[in-house]
């Protein structure tokens, strides 16, 4: 398996990977918060180490996980084959979607490793916390920017694997639209977004 494959069922098993790695990033970190909260006297946890990482962990599962393994990892390994395509419409956009996502977690995860701390804003990062910046505390200089940066490269590469589904339904089927299984419209549907 070349690791800048253009095969759709290579990046496929990628994003499994990425999604599975996600998981268990995630997984520990609430498992930190856990062990904090079943013993608070013999694990000290400032209250802004705790909120960064429940933002961590929310936004991890949320956008790598419930968002890249349903819709990019089992949909390049099984609409080409449910619509009769060889394969991607696009298969360089494919990889690079897939590139994208991965710098993406890592533009995440220096946001927890940044001066002044991760973001504390929740992984929904709604304002005021998300918009007051450093002058609000710990978290929300760097940590929160980083965050954000994140957020819009994850969005740069949904678009690109989007609009890679799109094409591949409307271009590559070998079936009628209305005989899509409803797998393959749920992809189309979701990508359509």
């Amino acid at each position: 398996m070349t690791v800048f494959s253009r095969d759709h069922r290579v990046i496929g098993r990628q994003y499994f990977y990425l999604a599975l790695f996600a998981v268990l990033v995630g997984t520990a970190l609430s498992l930190v918060m856990r062990f904090h909260l079943v013993h608070p006297e013999g694990y000290s946890m400032t209250p802004e180490l705790y909120l960064s990482l429940m933002t961590m962990h929310g936004t991890i599962m949320v956008f790598f996980v419930l968002t890249t393994a349903p819709q990019n990892a089992f949909g390049n390994l099984i609409l080409p084959r449910q619509i009769g395509a060889a394969g991607m419409a696009h298969p360089t956009l494919n990889m690079m979607s897939f590139w994208t996502t991965v710098l993406s977690l890592l533009v995440m995860a220096a946001a927890f490793l940044a001066q002044g701390g991760g973001p504390l804003s929740g992984w929904t990062a709604y304002p005021p916390l998300s918009a007051v910046g450093a002058i609000a505390g710990p978290g929300q200089g760097t940590g929160q920017t980083l965050w954000f940066a994140s957020i819009a490269i994850f969005c740069l590469g949904s678009v690109m694997s989007a609009i890679n589904f799109i094409a591949t339904v409307i271009d590559l089927r070998t079936v009628e639209l209305m005989a899509m299984p409803l797998t393959c419209w749920n992809w189309f549907v979701t990508s359509d977004r």
